[in-house]
């Protein structure tokens, strides 16, 4: 079958999701003709979505010493990378791709919005690493994608607000906290109780508090170690209860009337500890929440059968956040998974479990909840 032929069969059979066959068919072409550019960049992006990219980088490497200049091979390399969230190599092919020039306005703009989540990712990495240079450098050409002169003075302003509110991603579920006075021990209290919080022992000024299972107790200095002790305020900021001033405590319900959460909002969504529930009334979720959903706490079946307790991380590209560290349960209540989650980001952030394998990231029939 002629070159053309087969081509066009690759587009047919790309479009039908048939990846395996792509490639087969690659293979003829590049027999007949071994540096067949298209070919080649048909290949290489059926093994990455295969998440064969061990095989994927290989072939772009050899096609990139041919073709130099293919910016598709650069940006398929870039999300291999960002597969394995390797940003800063992904970063360093979207910087080749703009000095060879992209001449198509469409493809342009989805690559800078591609090249603005990688930064992101990236800026986010480096933060959780305490890599506060590096991190400024990817923040400042964020801001530059926005606006050809950023404002210096603003930009520092926002990067330091943007490190203490995001750094680190991943949440403690158990802190340990000195109260400065008893006036500042009632309020932790009482704030504690308002969300569910049990306790044995509340004697002393300093507390022990588990934010996933709920519960708070006296402890002594001798028990504590070498954890680290924060204050009230900070544990506050932790449990995304400031700002102080724009928290309110609310029901949100659906079209019909159900409810969907209760607990602390931010700009009308769940932010801070709250619970959320399925539409027959069983609690869906109960813990920590953020910009994109629950960071800490438990998630249920609808049958009200435990399903994850632990962690979920705060995903900064595309979806929602993921289970990250914890205990999964099956639905007859049997632990099939205890420890850190292995999740795979795609080509814009979009988290994928790895491992447990077969534990999907959300429940197929899960509340629509607005979050911020």
């Amino acid at each position: 079958m002629p070159v053309k032929k087969l081509l066009d069969e690759c587009r047919r059979l790309y479009n039908e999701s048939k990846y395996v066959k792509v490639i087969r068919t690659c293979d003829e072409i590049l027999d007949i003709d071994f540096n067949n550019e298209r070919a080649l960049g048909y290949k290489a992006r059926c093994l990455n979505l295969l998440g064969k990219n061990d095989d994927a980088l290989t072939l772009l490497n050899n096609a990139l010493i041919m073709y130099p200049k293919n910016t598709y091979y650069l940006d398929l390399k870039a999300d291999v990378f960002m597969d394995w969230e390797e940003y800063g190599k992904a970063l360093e092919c979207y910087d080749k791709i703009f000095q060879i020039g992209v001449d198509d306005e469409r493809d342009l703009d989805f690559l800078k919005r591609s090249y603005e989540t990688c930064l992101s990712l990236r800026c986010d990495q480096l933060i959780e690493m305490e890599k506060y240079a590096d991190a400024w450098k990817c923040y400042c050409l964020q801001l530059e994608m926005k606006s050809a002169n950023p404002d210096k003075s603003e930009a520092i302003d926002s990067f330091k607000k943007y490190v203490r509110k995001y750094s680190p991603l991943i949440k403690s579920r158990h802190y340990y906290v000195k109260i400065s006075s008893d006036e500042g021990k009632l309020k932790l209290i009482r704030f504690l109780k308002e969300n569910g919080f049990e306790s044995e022992h509340e004697e002393g000024l300093l507390f022990s508090i588990d934010v996933v299972d709920k519960t708070y107790n006296s402890v002594s200095v001798d028990k504590v170690g070498d954890a680290d002790i924060i204050s009230e305020s900070k544990f506050y900021d932790k449990i995304n209860y400031c700002p102080w001033d724009k928290i309110v405590h609310k029901r949100i319900f659906d079209e019909y009337g159900n409810l969907l959460y209760e607990g602390n909002t931010l700009h009308n969504a769940p932010y801070g500890f709250g619970t959320a529930y399925f539409e027959n009334g069983n609690v869906y979720r109960e813990g920590i929440f953020d910009i994109k959903g629950i960071v800490l706490g438990k998630e249920y079946y609808p049958s009200g059968q435990l399903r994850f307790e632990g962690q979920w991380s705060l995903t900064r590209g595309y979806g929602p956040n993921a289970p990250y560290d914890g205990n999964a349960y099956g639905e007859n209540g049997e632990l099939i998974y205890s420890g850190k989650f292995e999740i795979k980001r795609g080509g814009v952030g979009c988290p994928m479990i790895q491992k447990p394998k077969g534990f999907p990231r959300e429940q197929k029939h899960c509340p629509k909840i607005n979050y911020l």
